[in-house]
């Protein structure tokens, strides 16, 4: 193989996961900011700004043929509305973690996200799993129990959020969608159910936007690029590389949240966590070392 044939280290879609998983590494400290509305209030103006962030997109980059290709499909807007629902649930309940002393929990929720996307892209696009792999699935889910031993619950935001994005990112690849396209008609199926929200608010007299100050206005309104931004790396980066190495890339993500929860929250880190976190890292270490490992392989084949 020549020097023209030999593929780039890292392309657009690696590059495009890096700074999505590092953007949501971060984005719990701008829910902290937020935190004068409900989650529900913050959910509803992620959505609408969004939308609008998304249509302007939509019109400036010239994707309006990909819109109108996406939505003549009713196959394709029904899995969009299931993929909006699969990640506006994902964002509540981050959005309450943040702001309920869970942002610890939500960490553990995304390292365990690259093994459930390995299940799922064994179950969904036959990827195989080896018996490193099985191994390594097994530990962290010893991890999680562990947690279920020590405090007598299993830590459902960590599987929450872990689960819903999974998901989230398995009907995505199964969507041949533009991704600013694609993520403007989730927010546009939502958008609806947020504005119908916010107006309840309203009549009820508890709507935080526009009654406070300038800067909260400007700060909820900011949620759609904060929201936009990552969720379009994202969407690319799925289109654009193995499932499997997409999971194995969002380490960065949770390990930024493991450190703004504990550093800059303050959280607890229990002895518990310590077992938890331990097996989890363990597991993944495993998991990382059998993915360059057989990267290595394949190169040499090449």
């Amino acid at each position: 193989m020549s020097s023209q044939e030999k593929p780039a280290l890292i392309g657009p879609g690696p590059l495009a996961g890096l700074g999505a998983f590092i953007f949501w590494g971060f984005f719990g400290l701008y829910f902290k900011q937020v935190a004068f509305a409900t989650p529900l209030e913050i959910l509803s103006h992620r959505i609408v700004w969004s939308a609008l962030l998304t249509l302007l997109l939509v019109f400036v980059l010239g994707r309006r043929k990909k819109l109108l290709e996406l939505i003549s499909s009713a196959r394709t807007v029904g899995l969009l509305f299931l993929s909006s629902l699969l990640v506006a649930g994902n964002w509540l309940l981050y959005i309450w973690a943040v702001n309920n002393a869970h942002a610890l929990e939500a960490s553990l929720g995304y390292y365990i996200m690259p093994l459930i996307m390995l299940i799922l892209g064994r179950i969904f696009f036959a990827e195989k799993l080896n018996r490193i792999q099985i191994i390594s699935v097994l530990i962290c889910t010893a991890g999680v129990l562990n947690l279920l031993v020590f405090y007598g619950n299993m830590p459902w935001v960590a599987v929450g959020l872990s689960t819903l994005f999974g998901f989230y990112g398995v009907i995505r690849k199964f969507i041949p969608a533009d991704p600013i396209a694609g993520l403007f008609v989730e927010c546009i199926l939502l958008t609806p159910f947020a504005l119908g929200y916010l107006g309840w608010l309203t009549y009820q007299g508890d709507m935080t936007f526009g009654h406070i100050g300038r800067v909260e206005d400007a700060l909820l309104i900011g949620l759609g690029v904060c929201t936009t931004a990552p969720l379009v790396l994202f969407a690319f980066a799925a289109r654009n590389m193995k499932f499997s190495a997409l999971g194995l890339m969002q380490y960065l993500n949770p390990t930024i949240q493991f450190f703004v929860a504990v550093l800059i929250f303050g959280e607890i880190f229990t002895e518990a966590h310590m077992i938890t976190y331990a097996l989890v890292w363990f597991g993944l270490g495993i998991f990382t070392w059998d993915n360059l490992r057989t990267a290595r392989q394949n190169r040499a084949k090449s």
